[in-house]
């Protein structure tokens, strides 16, 4: 493994006891490997991915976004991923 960030998903669930909805919070990481990239769902083949960008929406979250040959996959984050995007580069296959 070259380097690791991490991501967010959440999740609800429903107290029965007290009849209240909660958001829980997971924590994630997008792995990156010379020839592959993989998150808690997915893994992505390096030629599979001509960009990465992000955007920070607020102090606390914003996006990160994988393009490749099947779309465009979101995840989010909490930090700045500009270290992953620079390993990234030196590895993609052009």
């Amino acid at each position: 493994m070259i380097c690791e960030h991490p991501y967010i998903t959440f999740r609800r669930e429903i107290d029965h006891v007290h009849f209240q909805q909660k958001n829980i919070e997971d924590t994630h990481y997008i792995r990156l490997y010379e020839d592959r990239i993989e998150t808690a769902e997915y893994t992505y083949e390096i030629s599979m991915i001509f960009d990465m960008s992000y955007k920070m929406l607020s102090g606390q979250y914003g996006f990160f976004y994988f393009h490749t040959t099947k779309g465009v996959m979101t995840f989010q984050i909490k930090e700045n991923p500009e270290h992953l995007i620079q390993e990234f580069r030196k590895v993609e296959i052009k």
